[in-house]
């Protein structure tokens, strides 16, 4: 927990106020999970999640769809892979929705706690106030897509273009196709395109927190 919560502190994901500006603050909730290594070891997280259910259409959040990579592309593309001896690398982004800006005024309840969470003078001592949120925390019904909103751009910067296909399938000149999953990413690329796929993966590593997971299983 305070791992996460040192997590949402780095990326300024919430500013203390005093004052909702007549707006109700949406409570939130851990969310507690055990995970296997490849390695057999257990490693345990902890994830603070908004409670979505208590936001309001129209007031604190509007559109809220966002594109994911469809099967058949994935099916499609593994094949194009196995037929042109292509490499499939994964990349696996951290705190994917704490990237993205939000776009509407959304004030959150301090999370269950806070008292031994906060270890900085933040709050100076003042646990009555609420969370202005400055990212799209977890849960938040317009999370997904304000982070595809965010990478989308970002890729199409460095030169990618959307498959008139499947939007979530990014493909560049080079020799490089980058297909998402909300925050999985699978980078396909010909041997002679490894140096340009290795530039692709530095961009995303720098622009955003990630784990280069490696060739894909």
């Amino acid at each position: 927990m305070r791992q996460e919560y040192a997590s949402l502190i780095e990326n300024s994901t919430f500013t203390p106020v005093t004052n909702t500006n007549g707006m109700k603050p949406i409570g939130c909730r851990w969310v507690y999970k055990t995970k296997r290594n490849p390695n057999g070891r257990i490693r345990y997280k902890a994830c603070l999640v908004i409670k979505e259910y208590e936001q309001i259409r129209g007031v604190d959040f509007d559109e809220t769809y966002a594109p994911v990579g469809k099967l058949i592309t994935l099916r499609y593309v593994l094949s194009f892979a196995a037929q042109n001896n292509y490499k499939v690398d994964y990349l696996d982004v951290v705190t994917s929705f704490l990237n993205p800006e939000i776009d509407t005024e959304v004030y959150m309840q301090l999370p269950e706690g806070i008292e031994w969470l906060e270890s900085t003078a933040m709050f100076s001592g003042n646990h009555d106030c609420f969370l202005h949120l400055n990212k799209a925390l977890y849960g938040l019904q317009q999370a997904p897509r304000l982070w595809h909103q965010e990478i989308d751009g970002f890729l199409q910067s460095i030169g990618f273009h959307r498959s008139h296909a499947d939007i979530s399938l990014y493909i560049r000149n080079d020799g490089v196709l980058i297909l998402l999953y909300v925050d999985d990413i699978l980078v396909f690329y010909a041997e002679e395109a490894s140096e340009k796929a290795l530039e692709v993966k530095q961009w995303l590593m720098h622009q955003y927190k990630m784990s280069n997971v490696g060739p894909a299983k």
